[in-house]
């Protein structure tokens, strides 16, 4: 599925995992005053399918992605927005040059495959991988509650209503495949810094997981121009505290 709303220049926003479209809509109740933004559901969230295809990869998220929106935003410059695993799609999607993208907004692509690449972040991707392996090995309820409260804190799982529970649970079984994706992309920071377009905005939230942090740090010293912002929120901070991120997004994209 992909929402449309407004019209103008398009935009393309890419949610995070466990979940939807909807997480940029007060973003877009702004936005699709002058723009075109299109708003798709990833696979496997919002009631979307898990994919057959195994070993999951950003490729095949991307081709089940562009698969969905309209042929002729290819043929047209698109400002793309990507949020975590959102972000890690649209730094491949410009890396791979499959939509011609004029201006970039991640809010901490967690692009999990460049951790190695750093010296001083061994530890940190221990940590992902960690919580990657005991994913899969625990009840769904229990898998998506160690995901979730590793995101946001310890608690809060269990603080929310039941049903967001279930609905979570219910799709907990891609985030193994989306950590699945992110580790094994073959993408280097040479191959984003050359491969993507000067006008990127990076948002990082100053309470967030530090690989998030370390990973959003290192893209911006890679990415030609990149401007970094530090927010005062956590990783789901375009969740969270919109107040916060959506004027930084809406400036941006906008100016």
């Amino acid at each position: 599925m992909v929402k449309q709303l407004g019209s103008g220049r398009p935009v393309l926003l890419l949610h995070s995992s466990m979940s939807s479209h909807r997480q940029w809509l007060g973003l877009v109740s702004e936005l699709s005053a002058n723009r075109q933004c299109l708003l798709p559901d990833l696979t496997g969230y919002g009631g979307t399918d898990l994919p057959r295809q195994q070993p999951w990869s950003l490729a095949a998220e991307a081709q089940a992605l562009l698969q969905k929106v309209p042929a002729e935003l290819r043929e047209q410059p698109v400002d793309l927005v990507g949020h975590s695993y959102g972000g890690a799609l649209a730094l491949h999607l410009a890396r791979c040059q499959q939509l011609k993208i004029n201006k970039l907004v991640l809010f901490e692509p967690v692009a999990f495959h460049l951790l190695p690449q750093l010296p001083d972040a061994s530890s940190l991707w221990q940590e992902v991988r960690t919580l990657a392996d005991a994913l899969p090995n625990l009840p769904d309820e229990a898998a998506a509650q160690r995901f979730i409260d590793y995101w946001q804190q310890d608690g809060f799982f269990a603080a929310l209503p039941q049903r967001m529970q279930q609905q979570m649970a219910a799709q907990v079984a891609k985030v193994t495949l989306d950590f699945q994706a992110l580790s094994q992309e073959p993408a280097s920071f040479a191959d984003y810094a050359g491969a993507i377009p000067d006008k990127v905005l990076m948002l990082t939230g100053r309470r967030s997981r530090a690989p998030a942090q370390r990973i959003a740090r290192a893209l911006a010293d890679a990415l030609p121009q990149a401007e970094l912002v530090t927010l005062n929120c956590g990783h789901m901070g375009p969740v969270t505290d919109p107040q916060l991120v959506n004027p930084l997004i809406l400036q941006f994209l906008q100016g």
